[in-house]
């Protein structure tokens, strides 16, 4: 069954903003993927991963309120 959505996807045809192309310099860990989608190539990167618990828990914590925060303005929009 299909669940029905509050808000329809509004499709914008020609309108789309480009992003600025960016030259930064790659992290300072070591490069375990490299992907290339079209004209952009993805680096992931082991120095980003946590590993501590507390450091765990800080990410799922701000995950969780992220989520919250796209729920509650989900909700003001629909009221």
């Amino acid at each position: 069954m299909a669940v029905p959505q509050l808000d329809l996807h509004k499709h914008n045809p020609g309108r789309d903003v480009p992003m600025p192309i960016q030259t930064k310099e790659l992290p300072a860990g070591n490069i375990v993927e490299t992907y290339k989608f079209g004209e952009t190539t993805v680096h992931i990167c082991d120095d980003f991963i946590v590993r501590s618990p507390s450091q765990i828990a800080k990410v799922i914590r701000e995950m969780h309120e992220a989520g919250w925060a796209i729920i509650a303005n989900q909700k003001s929009e629909a009221d």
